[in-house]
């Protein structure tokens, strides 16, 4: 039975600083066992390793900051024997960066990423309670989407695109989708959304997603929705412009310094009016966003206009500034994957390995933030070190 993340966050309690630890997870089953499950393209005479143990591994490689495919099949190869036996892999191993490659580029892309995002779903979920709180005062939580680009993937006139759905608080990414070859995000939305329970969740994205079918998609499946609106939505854009933000009362300011600036941010909200142009709009934002670079003393100031279907009451104006300020956590997630994990120079563009990379790096950060790590270079120079530590996160041992 393998131990759980809460054991292994007791015992790692003296490098991290707790945050919010997930449930007790005796009764799932392990990652290498959620990915033994997997489509295996391997022919059956070729297969020398256990598909689940060999790709958890590699999650720990990366875990512990690998940013290649040879430095995780010589992580791989330098793990106790001892400790690879408990993994579910031969003591003796001689793994090849191009193997491993080509196994990558093979894997089923839509079935990895249910796989590993529900298993990251599991974690995250709260056992159900004896009583529920009344709808109006159930907590809500933000779910941002966005896309990213894998720049290092291109081959010829393609370029490996994804779209995630990422929890605001936790940093975690709860589903993940490829988007077709010369295509863009919008036709991404509902197939990413589909599998999701979106009750007691706000939407966030950004103005490309500001889509009517987007916002009846999202109410019907029982959620909020969190727009930015600009020039895309011309009609609309211009109407939220023309309300009187003059006589507005202000709802919100924080003042914030930090990373060589400082920003103040001012809200106001204005109940839309029946004619507003979009499906289920309930509530129009302004934000503006005055920031002073200290280094330049120049001074900015940005004008930003969102709509909610969120209705007047159903969270504090603080609650509804801090959903618009999550929304930028997934963009802090690709910032961790490009520096921390140097994404955007990796060359991995065969098949659907450059997708499989990505998956894994979401994954060992998710990992890191729900176990309680704040700087996640911090973790992976840790779990470098410590790979005893890692195999625990996993249940490899107890």
């Amino acid at each position: 039975m393998p131990s759980s993340p809460i054991d292994v966050l007791a015992r790692h309690s003296e490098h991290v600083t707790a945050a919010s630890p997930p449930a007790d997870l005796l009764d799932l089953p392990t990652l290498a066992e959620v990915l033994d499950t997997l489509p295996d393209p391997r022919s059956r005479r070729g297969r020398r390793y256990r598909l689940g143990p060999l790709l958890a591994l590699s999650l720990l490689a990366v875990l512990g900051g690998a940013t290649s495919l040879k430095q995780i099949t010589r992580i791989i190869t330098g793990y106790d024997p001892h400790l690879r036996t408990q993994a579910g892999l031969p003591a003796t191993i001689r793994l090849a960066a191009s193997t491993l490659g080509r196994l990558l580029a093979r894997l089923d892309g839509d079935a990895f990423d249910t796989a590993v995002y529900g298993y990251l779903t599991a974690l995250t979920t709260d056992p159900p309670t004896t009583s529920s709180p009344p709808p109006h005062h159930t907590p809500l939580t933000g779910l941002a989407v966005d896309g990213k680009t894998l720049r290092g993937s291109r081959t010829g006139d393609n370029t490996v695109h994804l779209l995630a759905a990422t929890h605001h608080d936790t940093q975690t990414v709860a589903a993940q989708q490829q988007v077709k070859a010369k295509s863009n995000e919008i036709p991404a939305f509902t197939p990413l959304l589909r599998s999701l329970d979106l009750t007691s969740t706000v939407i966030t994205a950004d103005a490309l997603h500001t889509q009517h079918a987007h916002a009846q998609q999202v109410i019907a499946d029982g959620g909020h929705y969190l727009f930015i609106v600009k020039g895309n939505q011309p009609t609309l854009h211009r109407r939220l412009k023309a309300l009187p933000w003059r006589e507005a009362i202000l709802n919100d300011r924080t003042d914030e310094t930090g990373h060589g600036r400082r920003e103040i941010r001012r809200m106001k909200i204005c109940t839309a009016r029946p004619a507003l142009p979009f499906p289920h709009a309930a509530q129009a934002i302004q934000i503006k966003r005055r920031r002073t670079t200290h280094k330049t003393g120049k001074t900015t100031i940005v004008t930003v206009y969102a709509i909610t279907s969120l209705p007047p009451g159903r969270v504090t104006h603080t609650q509804l500034a801090a959903l618009i300020r999550g929304h930028w956590s997934i963009e802090a997630l690709h910032h961790i994957r490009d520096v921390t994990y140097r994404e955007d120079t990796s060359r991995v563009r065969t098949g659907t390995a450059p997708r499989i990379m990505a998956s894994l790096r979401n994954l060992a950060i998710g990992l890191a933030r729900l176990i309680g790590w704040t700087n996640i270079a911090a973790a992976t120079d840790h779990y470098r070190s410590h790979p005893t530590d890692g195999l625990q996160l996993l249940g490899f041992t107890n």
